[in-house]
């Protein structure tokens, strides 16, 4: 489950939301930590949004995230409404 750039194919966008949020250097790491290990991963991390590419089935990897997301460690840090990770700007990752 690869593309041709060498990243498992499954995307998902993870963003900042509330100020008061830790920073995504270390919201990323928190978050890999409670996802199985196992997964094959890549990201890509800026200010207010993380992009992780898994090598699962999405619907897997998208609960997975949300459930982690839950923890009190990443708080302020959530999955976009589907029209806006289709936004323009979110087609860049």
């Amino acid at each position: 489950m690869s593309g041709g750039n060498g990243r498992p194919d499954v995307r998902i966008r993870v963003v900042r939301r509330g100020a008061d949020a830790p920073a995504a250097p270390l919201t990323v790491i928190r978050l890999l930590a409670l996802l199985p290990p196992e997964w094959p991963c890549a990201t890509r991390v800026s200010a207010d949004r993380i992009t992780l590419w898994v090598g699962v089935a999405e619907d897997t990897a998208r609960a997975a995230v949300a459930q982690a997301l839950g923890d009190r460690a990443l708080r302020g840090w959530c999955l976009p409404d589907a029209s806006r990770d289709a936004s323009p700007d979110a087609a860049a990752d």
